[in-house]
This record gives C-alpha cells, structure tokens and sequence, in this order.
C-alpha cells in the first residue's frame, strides 16, 4: 500500500470511530516505575472496545485508538441494556489490562 493510501485508511478509520455510537467511556490509569500514564477507554454500541494513550507523565498526548477486543454478542446485548451496565463491563476489561479506572485526567 502507498504512503498515501495508507494515511486515507488512517483518516477513514478515524472518522468510523468517532461517527460510530459510544455507548460507554471512562479514564484509567497506570502507574510504572518509569511513567505515570493515563489512557481513555470507550466501549461501542457494536461490541469494539478501544483504548488510547492519554496523558504521559502529566503531558497530553493525542494518540490513536487501538483496538482492544469486541465483545461476544451476548455480552453486547447486556451492555446496550443500560449505561451503567455498560460501563462496569469496560471497567472489568480495563483492570484486565492493569488499569486503574477513575475519572478523566487534568
């Protein structure tokens, strides 16, 4: 793929996400010996889970959203339910990760 083709995808992939309903989101936090890193967590009404670096030692950054898992279809029905439910879901996967969850940096 060319150097340009590969930036269209980027912006296309971008754009799926932020028109794509976010039925979840919240901030966590991991602290290493080294950095102090804070990342955001959104969870879609599709099942995709995503997460993106944050804040780096006390620095914004503004990075990409990787894709962490999508949900079984089970589970994606449980988290449509209600906004709470949701929520505790993509918390549990955020711990998971060793993340600690809380509210948004700054």
């Amino acid at each position: 793929m060319s150097a340009e083709g590969s930036q269209a995808a980027k912006r296309a992939s971008a754009v799926a996400l932020i028109r794509a309903k976010i039925i979840a989101r919240l901030y966590g936090s991991l602290n290493t010996g080294l950095a102090g890193l804070s990342w955001e967590w959104i969870m879609r009404a599709d099942g995709q889970v995503f997460r993106r670096l944050t804040v780096v030692n006390g620095r914004q950054e503004r990075n990409p959203w990787e894709l962490i898992t999508r949900m079984p279809a089970a589970k994606q029905q449980a988290a449509r339910k209600t906004h709470t439910h949701a929520e505790v879901m993509l918390a549990e996967l955020a711990r998971q990760h060793g993340h600690q969850t809380g509210q948004p940096p700054g």
